[in-house]
């Protein structure tokens, strides 16, 4: 059984989520110019993004349940292992194609960290607590958009690119010690369940169950925007020719209101519940959309104009990543892998997909406000029909 209270699992689980998001924050600074090293094109520079983001979604689809059958720690170990071989890997590619395939591999490692990490809440925690506990992991998380691309920016001016990899690699070697000494199982072998054809009966359950879906297409909205606002930001600064280093600064304020909407989730939670908390986000992503696509359409491209009502968006993400997980999740006690992996499929598997769309048809704050207001109201409006069940 999992032996750790609230603040000891936050403590040993960020590592694991921080590690995660930094494999795609730490190398957005060199993405423009990773068009000419590799001598490829937007569209594939953009799938080493997307493929990572695309596996670690839906990988989780098949790690879910197979840490519900042999247990998260066995699960967390090899997968901290894979994202570590691979990271270094990547670090050691000469061509585009052999880094998305590494970054491919990567992403498997990420999502069985992913899913495990998450499990092991829920496995452990219920209701208010699990959500806080949440909240507070997605805090860790929000660290990454502040210092990545500053560890980027620090790395890619005294190194070359792959230097970016070989830190994550250390990374991961770090979080592979810590799992080993401090890692508990979370899962008891009296609640482990086999991975066989009733894997896909119970992701039949979970996805007809309107309260799931209520609760994750805000969250998705949200991750959406995130991953939407750190993909175009590199390409806005290159049309507005800003230097290299505004980049930190720029996403070090996105990942500030991250945090903020972290910290101050956990309290709304206590205060108001999960419902309202997650309504809460999905306004804010609203009015996110809403303003960037006003701002674009009537002033042009701007970095503040940009960036100001994007940060309302990640803020807006921060509320409904916590909640949304907590209250998708809640109904299946009996099989939490499984629908933690559905949950981590759509919102990051489901994000990736409506942020690579967005960038590929059009690199400008308007691939943000479009996917913002569509995936927010459409939220909403399920919210709506649900109601507080």
């Amino acid at each position: 059984m999992w032996p750790y209270k609230t603040f000891r699992t936050v403590l040993l689980l960020s590592p694991i989520v921080f590690s995660i998001s930094l494999a795609l924050d730490v190398y957005m600074p060199v993405i423009p110019e990773m068009i000419d090293v590799l001598k490829t094109s937007k569209s594939m520079i953009q799938l080493t993004l997307s493929a990572f983001f695309l596996v670690t979604g839906f990988g989780q689809l098949i790690l879910g349940p197979l840490s519900d059958q042999y247990g998260r720690y066995t699960v967390l170990l090899i997968s901290a292992i894979l994202f570590t071989l691979a990271s270094l890997l990547c670090a050691l590619s000469h061509t585009v194609e052999e880094l998305i395939f590494y970054r491919f591999i990567q992403g498997i490692g990420s999502c069985g960290q992913s899913v495990t990490a998450f499990a092991i809440v829920r496995d452990s925690f219920h209701g208010r607590t699990s959500a806080v506990i949440y909240s507070f992991l997605n805090a860790g998380v929000s660290f990454s958009p502040i210092a990545g691309p500053i560890i980027g920016i620090f790395l890619a001016s005294i190194f070359p690119w792959n230097a970016i990899f070989f830190f994550l690699s250390f990374l991961g070697l770090v979080n592979i010690i810590l799992i080993i000494l401090f890692y508990k199982e979370s899962l008891p072998l009296k609640k482990r369940r086999c991975f066989d054809k009733h894997v896909f009966s119970r992701y039949y359950s979970v996805v007809f169950n309107l309260r799931f879906w209520s609760y994750t297409i805000p969250a998705v909205a949200g991750m959406s925007t995130f991953f939407t606002v750190f993909s175009v930001t590199p390409y806005i600064m290159q049309a507005l020719n800003e230097p290299r280093s505004q980049i930190g600064i720029f996403f070090g304020l996105a990942g500030i209101a991250f945090l903020g909407g972290s910290i101050v989730s956990g309290y709304i939670i206590k205060k108001v519940g999960i419902f309202f908390t997650i309504i809460i986000g999905s306004i804010s992503i609203f009015l996110s959309g809403f303003t960037i696509i006003v701002i674009y359409l009537f002033k042009g491209l701007s970095l503040w104009g940009f960036f100001i009502p994007s940060t309302l968006g990640t803020f807006g993400c921060a509320l409904t990543a916590g909640s949304g997980a907590s209250g998708a999740m809640e109904p299946f006690g009996d099989y939490p892998g499984v629908a933690s992996a559905m949950f981590g499929a759509l919102e990051i598997g489901g994000s990736a997909i409506i942020g690579s769309i967005g960038v590929s048809l059009c690199s400008s704050p308007m691939s943000v406000g479009v996917s913002s207001l569509v995936c927010s109201s459409i939220g909403l409006l399920l919210l709506k029909i649900n109601g507080r069940s």
